[in-house]
């Protein structure tokens, strides 16, 4: 699932990003309200936070297998 396409990695961190911002955005908005809303929101945020970190993990992998898979100088 991590070492998936680079572009899937992408958008996943992008949709989990706005997650994580509606999450916050929820947060400063509705936690004074009711204690329902703080956990709500605190919850939304970090579903967000976890499905951007597990998009930014393939990026990384991905980017980290292609440094591993890249051929070393000529030598002289």
């Amino acid at each position: 699932m991590l070492s998936q396409d680079i572009h899937k990695s992408w958008q996943r961190f992008k949709v989990g990003l706005a997650i994580f911002v509606a999450g916050v955005v929820l947060l400063f908005l509705l936690s004074h309200v009711h204690i329902v809303f703080y956990y709500l929101s605190v919850g939304i945020l970090l579903i967000g936070f976890g499905y951007a970190m597990l998009g930014y993990a393939g990026i990384f992998l991905q980017r980290f297998a292609f440094i591993k898979d890249k051929k070393p100088p000529p030598k002289f």
